[in-house]
This record gives C-alpha cells, sequence and structure tokens, in this order.
C-alpha cells in the first residue's frame, strides 16, 4: 500500500470541514483536486470514506477510525516542529508528561509552577488521557514521563520513586463523621455513597474492604473521574473514598478529609521509557513532582 502524505491532508482537511470545497479552500487547492485525492486514497486502502447525505458529505465508521490515527501521527509531527521552533529560538529544552485526569488536573500544575522557577526557559506539555494511553505514550517515546495508576511490574518502563499514597474518606464539612479521625466502611453504612465507577485495582480494594466488614454501600452516584464526586459531596450529596491527590485539592471547597481504614494503597507512579537516557530538565521535574506529591 503506498499512500502520500498529500492524500492523507486531504482526508484530514476534508474530515474536519465536511466538504470537499471547504477542504480545498484549506489547503488552497481546488475541489476537483480535493476529490481526486480522497478517490486515490480510497483505491488505494480499499475502503469507503465519504458517502453523500444530500449537499454534503458525512465519513464512514472506517473514515473516523482512520482518522484517529492520522491525528496520533499528525500530532507527532506537531511535536516535531514545536521542538524546531525552540530550537531556533534557542529555547533550553521541552518536557512532554502525559498523565491521568486526577493528576493532570490535582498535581502536575503544583509541580510545573514550582518547576518553572528553576526552569523558566524549558516548555511542558502535558497530555492528560487514561492510564493505559499514558503507558503506550512513555513506551513509544511520545512523552518523557508518565504519571498514572499502573501495576509495579509493566514491560518497557521504568518506576521513579514516589511517596506512599492511599485511598481517604470524604465527607462534607461539617458532616458527623468529621468527628471521627479514622473512618471505615461500617461508619459509611446507611450513608449515601458516591463511588468512582472506573474499574480499577484501587476500586476493586474498596468494595473488597466494604464486603469484609459485611456492608454493602448504598452507591448513589459513580462517575469514572473523581472530581465531580467531590463536588457533590461539598454540596453534601454523599460520602466517597477517593484518592488522596483530588480530595486534597478540594480541602478548602467544603470537603473534610479523613484517614480510611483498611488501608487501601492508591498505586499511582511516575515513571518513564526504560533505557531511554533522560535529560537534566526531565530528572529535575521528576523530582519536584515527587516533593509536591510529598508535601500535600
Amino acid at each position: 500500500m503506498r499512500l502520500n502524505l498529500r492524500q492523507i491532508e486531504a482526508f484530514r482537511a476534508v474530515y474536519r470541514t465536511g466538504g470537499m470545497t471547504a477542504a480545498g479552500n484549506l489547503m488552497n487547492i481546488t475541489q476537483p483536486a480535493v476529490s481526486r485525492l480522497i478517490r486515490d486514497l480510497e483505491a488505494e486502502t480499499g475502503l469507503s470514506l465519504f458517502v453523500r447525505e444530500g449537499v454534503s458529505i458525512a465519513p464512514t465508521p472506517d473514515a473516523t477510525a482512520l482518522y484517529q490515527e492520522v491525528e496520533r501521527s499528525f500530532h507527532g509531527l506537531d511535536q516535531v516542529a514545536l521542538f524546531a521552533s525552540d530550537l531556533k529560538r534557542n529555547r533550553s529544552g521541552r518536557i512532554n508528561i502525559a498523565a491521568s485526569l486526577a493528576p493532570s488536573f490535582f498535581a502536575i500544575p503544583d509541580a510545573i509552577a514550582a518547576f518553572r522557577r528553576d526552569w523558566p526557559d524549558v516548555t511542558v506539555s502535558l497530555d492528560s488521557v487514561p492510564s493505559p494511553e499514558v503507558t503506550d505514550l512513555v513506551t513509544t517515546h511520545k512523552a518523557d514521563l508518565g504519571l498514572a495508576v499502573i501495576p509495579p511490574q509493566t514491560d518497557g518502563v521504568e518506576i521513579l520513586p514516589l511517596p506512599e499514597l492511599r485511598v481517604v474518606a470524604v465527607m462534607p464539612a461539617g458532616h458527623p463523621l468529621t468527628r471521627k479521625k479514622v473512618v471505615g466502611p461500617k461508619d459509611m453504612d446507611g450513608e449515601p455513597v458516591l463511588m468512582v465507577s472506573e474499574y480499577s485495582l484501587m476500586q476493586q480494594r474498596i468494595l473488597k474492604s466494604f464486603e469484609a466488614a459485611g456492608v454493602a454501600p448504598d452507591v448513589i452516584f459513580d462517575s469514572s473521574y473523581s472530581g465531580p464526586i467531590c463536588g457533590l459531596v461539598a454540596q453534601g450529596v454523599g460520602v466517597s473514598v477517593l484518592d488522596p491527590v483530588t480530595a486534597r485539592a478540594y480541602a478548602d471547597e467544603g470537603v473534610a478529609i479523613r484517614r480510611f481504614e483498611p488501608k487501601v494503597p492508591y498505586d499511582l507512579r511516575l515513571f518513564r521509557a526504560a533505557n531511554r537516557p533522560a535529560s537534566a530538565h526531565v530528572r529535575a521535574f521528576a523530582e519536584v513532582l515527587r516533593t509536591t506529591l510529598e508535601e500535600n
């Protein structure tokens, strides 16, 4: 199969603009030229990429799948262009970070702010994606550092030191449970519970702690992301057991935090590609991030 960049550019333009003429305007070529490039691409791949719907065209499922892969490739080209631009301006470096949602919102921003005080000329890029994609970005060298919940033995990565973290119990400020220093499943018996729905080892450990205590949690809300849960806890909707990174970010927003027993680890790990040298600024950022999590 022989694809050329012009065909891919035409496909990307048509997908993004929704029309051959608009794509031609974007590429500074004629509409017939765009149509020819799309026909050549369909002939080469054997795929039907667009179907006509009245005066407009719509992408097929194959086109949507192809577009997602094209965007990943173009993202890589964009990174090359940014790096070249940095070199031209004599910038001292760039760090590409990939992280899952919770640390992207509530840990990495503090680390970036602290890092830039000593490394003001380093550009930082952040990709916020699900944990498996964080690993993929690191192992394919598209990210210098990854921060996500992953198993301790993951092929192709080197785990870097981080402080030990554990899940915490969260409840509205002023809730009766705030009178306790330690909260467990039995304390939450009968309380409306908000739960992270994303399947993970942490979630299974939390549920097993309730099961071991003979408590069936009254789950009234679940979310794949812990941020909305803290927001609802602050409004008095219920209580929860969450990762400490998100919980601490809401400590001044009407959320009280207590130690949760039995101990459930939050296996957040900082990692980089194995057998690949790290620049000085990447090593420095890893240390700043470790300190940030330790202080929180």
